[in-house]
């Protein structure tokens, strides 16, 4: 009888599992609809409520006036005014006036430098928040799905606890006919003491999770995992994603233009060894005014050794920028081999997980209505039972693994709540 039970558990788990498959529809390759995300107007207007994204939007507010002073240059006009007593040996005084107008001149390409570099300053900025909206999408997506995975957790517990009690039943109506023993009772309200703590649990596991996900994101949806489909494989072959990762990546992005900004640094700073010059044009008036004098004068300062050292010094700084750059490079393509491969394998770890769970459910249905006529006992019963409620809840834990593996590849693609 154990034999048949067991080859019918078998048939009906691969029945129904080439039965989703061939039932389940064809889904796009991206959107919310796909991963049961949040619609992306509301992820927008989450993500721009963000106190990290807001300080983004000021910098590059700040780097647009660090741009226009750059352009502006540091020189002012100084206007220096004198006025003296001139005195002679026979006893006669004159005053005298003096006017001066000087201001220090960007020479040697220096003003295009500061151009350069006000507008390097802005496309940084401008890649620090686009970096920082592709990070806070990030943790969005980790705490939704976290927060789905305990639901789903909490689903499943629920689902075993009815199934329990119904083995419960079953023990009381043998024992009132003095056909099972009050052990078996004891036996099933143990069990169900269990599941009872296990849901308490779960429950307190949601909570902290959608407290998480509601304090971060004031106003967020609730989560609705009847909302989150089954995983799909996605059509692009790997090569294909990882081209779409790695051609617009704002991690890289940010390394790129801030070892830039560096090497303008540099030149600027090379620029400096030869000092601005000061310009002035100066008038003024001698022995009260029977002389009258204006002319021009060029000052310029003697170059040190500080300047040739911040020079060196920016240098290295951008040397060490471009080195960052290609240990960014190598990371960005661990990241996105690691996304891509997570999606592969957690998507084949979920299907060979639902056919154990389907198989294990069977099994210990097969199982209860073994033990209700007398042919197992119940804790063989209540065996097969949590068995088959460990398959479930690795099932949909691996459901959701496979979803948010999908989602984030999509989002390190750019093909989900993109900042541009």
């Amino acid at each position: 009888m154990k034999h048949h039970l067991a080859t019918l558990a078998l048939s009906l788990a691969a029945l129904g599992h080439a039965d989703a498959w061939a039932s389940g529809p064809v889904l796009p390759l991206a959107g919310e609809q796909v991963f049961g995300l949040p619609p992306e107007p509301t992820v927008r207007r989450l993500l721009l409520q963000l106190p990290q994204l807001r300080i983004g939007e000021l910098n590059q507010e700040l780097a647009g006036a660090e741009q226009a002073k750059l352009a502006a240059g540091p020189g002012e006009w100084m206007v220096r005014g004198g006025i003296s007593q001139r005195s002679v040996l026979d006893g006669e005084r004159y005053r005298e006036q003096e006017l001066v107008l000087e201001r220090s001149v960007r020479w040697f390409g220096k003003a295009g430098h500061d151009r350069a570099l006000g507008d390097k300053g802005l496309a940084l900025a401008q890649a620090q928040r686009a970096d920082a909206w592709h990070e806070a999408g990030r943790a969005l997506m980790q705490q939704w799905f976290d927060a789905l995975k305990a639901q789903s957790s909490l689903d499943r517990l629920r689902e075993q606890h009815a199934l329990i009690q119904q083995l419960r039943a079953i023990a009381e109506l043998r024992v009132k006919a003095g056909e099972g023993a009050r052990l078996e009772l004891m036996q099933a309200d143990t069990e169900l003491r269990r599941a009872d703590a296990l849901i308490e649990q779960a429950e307190q596991q949601i909570h902290l999770a959608l407290d998480l996900l509601f304090t971060t994101y004031p106003g967020v949806p609730t989560p609705q995992l009847a909302q989150v489909p089954d995983p799909r494989p996605m059509p692009l072959q790997r090569s294909e994603q990882l081209a779409r990762i790695l051609d617009d990546n704002h991690e890289l992005e940010l390394a790129q233009v801030e070892a830039q900004w560096y090497a303008l640094q540099a030149q600027r700073a090379a620029s400096e060894r030869m000092p601005d010059p000061t310009i002035a044009l100066r008038a003024g008036r001698e022995r009260a005014g029977q002389e009258r004098t204006i002319g021009i004068s060029v000052s310029m300062a003697l170059p040190g050794g500080a300047r040739s050292a911040e020079g060196s010094a920016a240098q290295i700084r951008a040397k060490m920028a471009n080195e960052r750059v290609s240990q960014v490079k190598t990371k960005v393509t661990l990241d996105a081999q690691r996304a891509v491969t997570e999606q592969a394998s957690t998507y084949q770890v979920w299907t060979s997980l639902r056919a154990v769970a389907q198989q294990s459910a069977n099994q210990a249905h097969l199982m209860q209505l073994g033990y209700k006529a007398s042919e197992y006992t119940l804790a063989e019963a209540l065996h097969s039972r949590r068995l088959a409620l460990d398959a479930a809840l690795a099932a949909e834990a691996a459901r959701i693994a496979a979803i948010a593996a999908s989602a984030r590849v999509q989002l390190d693609a750019h093909a989900l709540w993109a900042i541009d």
